[in-house]
């Protein structure tokens, strides 16, 4: 009889927020970076409950997150290389934005692609986060959670009472963990390749 390997300590939490977004809910979830709102990025109505939890202009997309190059590169298949060495080579979590394919465009809940057509992706380097996605099999719609305009929350104890009131599971994972006010650097690249960073 083989030995049992022991499982994360984040395991069983993130087991729960699986079953909770396939179940269609919003939920609260530490990432990589702060703490943030999301759900199944092709459940609509989903997707809407978290623009209403945040009191958030639909004009304003949502990034979505991924678990591996394999998912990035379904939504944005047309990358140039110099953003798969930016996302391999950076310090930090990097968010593209890019062209996205037809096919995004057609499978994603709105509030997520950009009237331009473009969409924001980061690809999680987080094994917590990379388990949810990988377990939902979809990617994930997520944003700070926060109402627009107040403070981004990069601790639990930051998160406001209206965001954990409205929400339907919240993560345990990380909620003694130190903050972590490391937002991700985000860059576009346009149709033609040209990079502008919007956060650096």
């Amino acid at each position: 009889m083989g030995r049992k390997k022991n499982k994360p300590e984040w395991q069983d939490d993130a087991l729960n927020m699986v079953r909770a977004l396939k179940a269609g809910e919003v939920v609260v979830h530490s990432t990589d970076t702060v703490w943030g709102i999301g759900a199944n990025a092709h459940n609509a109505e989903s997707v809407k409950r978290i623009f209403a939890i945040k009191e958030r202009p639909v004009e304003s997309t949502l990034l979505m997150l991924v678990d591996s190059p394999g998912m990035l590169e379904k939504y944005l298949p047309k990358l140039p290389d110099s953003a798969w060495d930016l996302i391999e080579v950076s310090d930090r979590p990097v968010t593209i934005i890019a062209p996205c394919s037809d096919k995004a465009k057609a499978d994603l809940a709105p509030g997520l692609v950009a009237k331009d057509g473009t969409l924001a992706v980061r690809l999680v380097h987080d094994d917590y986060m990379a388990f949810i996605i990988r377990g939902l099999g979809a990617p994930l719609a997520s944003t700070s959670a926060n109402q627009s305009g107040k403070p981004t929350p990069d601790s639990f104890g930051q998160l406001q009472g209206e965001i954990l009131d409205r929400a339907d599971a919240i993560a345990h994972y990380r909620r003694n963990a130190k903050p972590n006010a490391l937002a991700s650097m985000m860059v576009k690249f346009d149709e033609h390749n040209r990079i502008t960073v919007i956060r650096s």
